[in-house]
């Protein structure tokens, strides 16, 4: 196909556009001031009920997460002699739980325990009782074992209105038979105030088509007591605007296109003025839909389409026929541009995952381009494989080249490793080792990464970071530990899934220590690696490889020196193991072990010959 020249189109075209060009730039404004106005307003009402979508899923898809990993932890719990630990360990979980207000368990007689938030978060344990509503005792019976939890309808005990969520373990062997957690509506009406407020609106929640679930009025002293026989009509609400929305009618424009995105709007009036009510239904929470929505005074909305309808006015003198010249010659041009543009700020921002390869166009010159993008997108991801994509950003992200030179600076470094990865690695294949490794790289580098860390290397299956260059950090020692603190966890956790399949568990040992390093490009011209070198490297490396000496026996081992550990304000978490001579270290040092339980471990002190890691 024969390609047309990006001059030879303006040159055509030009000279008729100049003859219209004052109506087309009206035109134009008009039809992207009312594009624009519209979008903004159906984004408006969007970003509200995404936002507020996003914030009720969390509380109630939190609840379900915590109910389903107390079944899973109860599947083997014996009653007899592990009561006592179960329900601390479910005062646990509650206080870590700021969505959830109580956490129940019934034995397989249906004899109810649990524990409750009582005044100023005190967690307290409910007084034991055999399941006595029948209706409660049939929805337990309905459950199938192991299947998700289950939301039921909102019940009301003890003058508190509740939702709930229940599970059935799947398990026969353990003594406890479900597991529920409740949410009362009164703190989904905090909750809601507090997201209202956030968003300059009204924001609700309905139950079902009838019933109002959550309103910021309910948190007064008004409604608190009716509150206490259970959930409130809707029609009784004293909110006007919520008692009348089956009045309402459906807002124009506007509610067409937020109805493509899930989200009904209406207009209501109410005590002698029209509001806006938008709402989102969701499903899957309890037998009853669940709305949440928000509501506007319309004069909000009313003014800015005020000032559309009248630059609308305006324009009806524009030809049409130039117009649509204007608009169809225009986007031919600015179309394939556009969107190269769009995507070439993509690649400078190196997120190159989300970038879509450039469109072939008509016009020679954008197809050139388009090509030649191409080609560099595609030595880019090449590129990308092998170079820290983190690293580069930030590196362009400072600008200043002299900054990347060779120099001094003070930077806490970690080193990790696996112990006893050569046994490790002999029951596996080599695609299975790769597979191990590239998962284990994985949890390690987001741990890191979030921490502002920058990975330098990985030496066959250990990890060297630092923090502190390139960007200086004040509290570079505190980001390493809170970095080692994060693996520790997600090491621990995986561990968990290694033993459910019948996997041994992964040891990993970390060293950090902090003081000057040169970091900086460093290499022959052609081959330059961003690093650092210098003796704070060797002792984090043979801190971490004492580690074996000084095992606890957990997952993870994490040693510093004295200087990380007061660096990062450690306190009663480190526990002082005492002086040591490493290898290629002239002077001792005091080594610190993070502390993963209670009891005191032995100091050791000694001299330690860590034989050099090539």
């Amino acid at each position: 196909m024969r390609k047309i020249s990006i001059r030879t189109l303006l040159a055509l075209s030009t000279g008729g556009l100049v003859l219209v060009a004052t109506m087309t730039v009206l035109v134009i404004a008009l039809q992207a001031s009312s594009t624009n106005t519209f979008e903004l307003l159906n984004q408006r009402v969007t970003l509200v009920l995404d936002g507020i979508e996003t914030e009720v899923r969390n509380k109630l898809d939190g609840a379900s997460a915590v109910v389903d990993g107390l079944a899973l932890q109860a599947a083997e719990v014996d009653l007899a002699t592990d009561a006592g630990q179960w329900t601390d360990t479910m005062k646990v979980v509650l206080a870590t739980s700021p969505e959830i207000e109580v956490l129940l368990y019934w034995d397989r007689n249906l004899v109810r325990h649990g524990v409750a938030r009582a005044a100023a978060g005190r967690i307290v344990t409910i007084p034991v009782l055999i399941e006595s509503d029948s209706r409660l005792r049939n929805d337990l019976a309905a459950l199938e074992p192991g299947e998700p939890p289950t939301w039921g309808d909102p019940v009301n005990e003890n003058g508190i209105t509740y939702v709930n969520v229940v599970t059935r373990l799947a398990t026969p062997r353990s003594d406890i038979a479900f597991i529920g957690a409740a949410v009362s509506l009164e703190h989904f009406s905090r909750f809601v105030a507090e997201i209202g407020e956030r968003y300059g609106a009204t924001a609700f929640m309905l139950y079902g088509e009838q019933h109002l679930l959550a309103h910021p009025g309910i948190v007064s002293e008004g409604d608190r007591g009716r509150l206490r026989r259970g959930i409130i009509p809707r029609s009784e609400a004293n909110d006007p605007v919520i008692a009348n929305l089956d009045n309402g009618t459906e807002s124009g424009r506007l509610a067409v296109t937020a109805r493509e995105q899930g989200v009904q709007v209406r207009r209501v009036e109410a005590a002698g003025a029209e509001y806006v009510v938008m709402y989102r239904w969701l499903f899957g929470y309890g037998p009853q839909p669940i709305a949440v929505g928000a509501y506007y005074p319309s004069q909000e909305f009313a003014d800015t389409v005020q000032r559309l309808l009248m630059s609308g006015i305006a324009g009806l003198v524009v030809v049409v026929l130039s117009v649509i010249a204007a608009i169809v010659i225009g986007g031919f041009i600015a179309r394939p541009i556009r969107r190269l543009a769009g995507t070439a700020a993509a690649v400078a921002r190196l997120d190159l995952a989300s970038v879509e390869p450039a469109q072939s166009s008509p016009i020679a010159e954008v197809h050139d381009q388009a090509r030649a993008f191409n080609m560099m997108l595609d030595g880019l991801r090449v590129f990308e494989t092998y170079v820290p994509r983190q690293l580069v950003q930030r590196l362009i992200a400072i600008g200043n080249h002299r900054q990347m030179a060779s120099q001094s600076r003070e930077l806490t470094v970690m080193f990790t490793d696996i112990a006893r990865f050569t046994e490790i690695a002999e029951r596996m294949g080599a695609e299975e080792t790769a597979e191990f490794l590239n998962r284990h790289f994985g949890i390690l580098a987001d741990c890191i990464t979030r921490e502002g860390g920058t990975i330098d290397k990985y030496i066959g299956d250990a990890v060297m970071a630092f923090w502190g260059a390139p960007d200086r950090m004040d509290d570079h020692a505190a980001r390493a530990v809170a970095a080692a603190r994060a693996i520790a966890a997600a090491i621990t956790a995986d561990n968990r899934r290694r033993a459910h399949k019948g996997l041994k568990p992964v040891r990993v040992r970390i060293g950090l220590h902090s003081g000057p390093a040169v970091v900086g490009n460093i290499g022959a011209p052609g081959r330059v690696n961003y690093t650092i070198v210098g003796p704070t490297v060797n002792v984090a490396q043979r801190l971490e490889s004492l580690g074996h000496m000084l095992d606890a026996g957990e997952d993870v081992t994490i040693l510093m020196s004295a200087q990380t550990a007061e660096l990062a304000a450690v306190g009663d978490a480190g526990e002082a193991m005492g002086a040591f001579r490493l290898a290629g270290v002239p002077h001792e040092v005091e080594v610190v072990r993070l502390r993963s339980a209670d009891a005191p471990h032995p100091q050791l002190t000694g001299t330690v010959l860590v034989p050099a890691r090539i």
